[in-house]
């Protein structure tokens, strides 16, 4: 006995004099690309059912990471999704819902929002923007004036990608006309005016690719949002020439520029497997909207979804969207809770080591990781004022405006009105429309007379959320177009 109390005296002096095991190192946060298409539809990629256009390096990424099949956008045009997305924050919150029209070097952004910017600049990241911003152009709302370092992009909603005139160049509908990019829609570099004559898309890769290069060895931010494959409708034949068994000339071109921003996804995700940073790096790829329905022929799809860009229903808000993570996130995983790109700011935030969330926004990581088999949101809500949807489960609400206007070949094709400034109430009342989403995914059919309680239920649901935004909104909408809904005639705006 004395011998063993001698024996644990001697073990217990050993342990007081031994050395503490050396701590962990803090894990390195990850690196963060978010790579945004511009009106590319719902399926107009290989791995979200594409029949024609081939995407290989998209496709990649959802083999090599989550698939959604239920995600959103904060709207159906291109500057209030932006608006949602960068804040985190449903943009009607702060009257942004509708394009800015009007003196767009004054219009943009509320420079009291906090952006995605801010927060990764906050967080020790450096933080890159290249490509499309549509949030302003004035100094205040640069994008180097709102969290990022380096800027290389266009300011504008659009702009041409090349000079059609030039040999190996293909456009539609207008092939021989001169596509000079003019002053309102130049490219800059930061803050300075530059001449681009190579084919956009690519030169927007190679600086993505070079920013990755001179940062591969911090945590870095990379917004890359190019304008393609918005329109105009230009390709070079490099892309063109992939697809000789698409006779239709506006859908080749098409289907070539989402061939260039496959390749663009290609790029980024061969330099950072060059720089061995592809485990620890979260990249998220979708769309801003969906695809357009307002050319002369068809270009792109939405389907099996309905509706388009500007439209409340499916096909202008549900767009292909995944999450790449090795480092935490399983691989070829499909993620079918409704989601909404304004999640993107508080799953940022998380991965950052930044204990900031907003009050629309949920950090998905635990979700798509398999931790957490919650519903991110009972309610998702969108807003063009004074059109309204919501989605609850299996339901989507659209209350949208009915008009006393008659449809024309004009409208009917989804050709703008004349820009005048509308009201943002409702004189000639409002169409509902609900639909059961799990049975009629494609909304052909309206059955909100079958279920009023839900109806009611989410009408209830909506008015709430609407007092909780700006009565205001920023600008006056002078953008409208009419379509023939159920039977009626209805407005959209934007």
């Amino acid at each position: 006995m004395r011998y063993q109390l001698i024996l644990s005296a001697f073990a217990l002096l050993l342990g007081s004099c031994s050395t503490p095991p050396p701590e962990e190192p803090a894990a390195k946060p990850p690196n963060i690309i978010v790579f945004i298409a511009d009106d590319l539809g719902y399926g107009d990629t290989g791995v979200y059912g594409s029949k024609f256009i081939k995407t290989p390096h998209i496709d990649q990424l959802a083999a090599d990471g989550v698939r959604l099949t239920d995600a959103y956008v904060a709207a159906a045009v291109c500057s209030p999704s932006r608006a949602g997305l960068y804040t985190g924050r449903s943009q009607p919150r702060f009257g942004y819902d509708y394009n800015p029209t009007g003196d767009d070097t004054v219009l943009g952004l509320p420079t009291d929002e906090r952006t995605l910017g801010n927060l990764m600049n906050d967080a020790g990241y450096a933080t890159g923007l290249v490509g499309k911003w549509h949030l302003g152009k004035s100094e205040q709302h640069h994008p180097m004036s709102r969290g990022f370092d380096e800027y290389y992009g266009i300011l504008s909603g659009g702009s041409t990608y090349i000079d059609s005139t030039l040999d190996g160049v293909q456009s539609w509908p207008n092939p021989d006309s001169p596509t000079q990019r003019p002053d309102a829609s130049a490219v800059f570099d930061g803050r300075q005016q530059i001449e681009v004559e190579e084919y956009l898309t690519d030169v927007f890769a190679e600086e993505a690719v070079d920013y990755i290069a001179r940062h591969k060895d911090e945590p870095f931010f990379l917004m890359l949002t190019p304008n393609a494959p918005h329109t105009p409708l230009q390709s070079t034949d490099e892309y063109y020439d992939r697809y000789p068994d698409i006779k239709e000339e506006g859908k080749r071109i098409f289907a070539a520029m989402v061939s260039s921003v496959d390749d663009y996804v290609g790029d980024v995700v061969a330099e950072l497997k060059k720089h061995n940073i592809e485990d620890n790096t979260l990249m998220v790829f979708f769309s801003d909207n969906g695809c357009i329905a307002y050319m002369s022929e068809p270009i792109c799809t939405n389907e099996p979804l309905s509706g388009s860009k500007r439209y409340h229903l499916e096909g202008g808000v549900r767009v292909p969207f995944i999450y790449k993570w090795p480092a935490r996130l399983p691989k070829g995983q499909v993620y079918s809770q409704p989601v909404t790109s304004l999640d993107l700011y508080s799953t940022m935030a998380a991965a950052a080591g930044v204990d900031e969330r907003t009050q629309d926004s949920v950090d998905l990581t635990p979700y798509l990781a398999g931790d957490n088999t919650e519903v991110p949101h009972e309610f998702l809500f969108w807003r063009a004022k004074p059109n309204m949807s919501v989605r609850w489960g299996k339901w989507k609400m659209w209350k949208v405006n009915k008009s006393d206007q008659p449809l024309s070949a004009m409208t009917l094709s989804g050709l703008r009105l004349p820009e005048i400034e509308f009201p943002q109430d409702s004189p000639n009342g409002q169409l509902t429309v609900l639909y059961d989403l799990s049975a009629d995914i494609g909304e052909q059919t309206n059955v909100a007379d079958q279920h009023p309680d839900v109806v009611e239920r989410l009408e209830t649901e909506l008015a709430n959320w609407d007092a909780e935004l700006a009565d205001e909104t920023l600008w006056p909408t002078r953008r409208s177009t009419l379509t023939e809904l159920h039977g009626e005639i209805v407005q959209l705006f934007y």
